[in-house]
């Protein structure tokens, strides 16, 4: 067990690691909490205000936002109060690189949907442009389960506006949960 000089000091450490990774010129969003509509208004302004000399990027980038924020609305397991209502918590980053953008999005999910989105990342990465196009016709015309929230359109959304493939990370919390991490990169040109 830490003694409270050693819980403090380790806490300490953490928060200057955290203010060195915001601290990083590239990182240019950075916002973990619930995703409300408010919020996505503001980070989409931040967006566009930070983007301008890139208008392209911009777009793209301001549509797969929208989309990987829905995904945090429809799958995270993690909800707070807020204003009143539940709201869905979820951690949206964008990162500028020497050649383009990488916006990440993370929540807590249901381990056992990690399985079904991690093989909808997959099978996406394996299509080509066409195919995803294609694909994204057919689930639009699938009746919408309550588990399926739009058949996964935005993970393909987000891959044929990126023009890359989707890169993914999980991290089991425990039995139940697992940290789920999207990352889309997007190209200046």
């Amino acid at each position: 067990m830490m003694t409270y000089n050693q819980a403090k000091m380790s806490h300490n450490r953490k928060l200057i690691d955290h203010l060195m990774i915001l601290q990083d010129e590239s990182l240019l969003i950075s916002y973990k909490g619930p995703v409300t509509p408010n919020i996505m208004a503001e980070i989409s302004r931040d967006i566009r205000g930070q983007l301008d000399d890139f208008p392209q990027a911009s777009r793209k980038i301001f549509s797969i936002f929208i989309e990987l924020a829905q995904n945090i609305l429809f799958y995270s397991a993690e909800k707070i109060r807020y204003a009143g209502r539940t709201e869905s918590v979820g951690i949206l980053q964008l990162v500028e690189t020497d050649e383009g953008y990488v916006f990440s999005c993370g929540n807590i999910v249901n381990t056992t949907d990690v399985g079904r989105l991690a093989d909808s990342c997959n099978t996406i990465n394996s299509l080509d442009r066409d195919e995803l196009r294609r694909l994204r016709r057919v689930q639009r015309r699938q009746p919408q389960g309550d588990m399926s929230k739009g058949a996964g359109i935005g993970l393909v959304q987000a891959a044929i506006l990126s023009n890359n493939p989707l890169d993914i990370e999980v991290y089991t919390i425990d039995e139940k949960h697992s940290f789920f991490s999207l990352f889309v990169t997007i190209d200046k040109d």
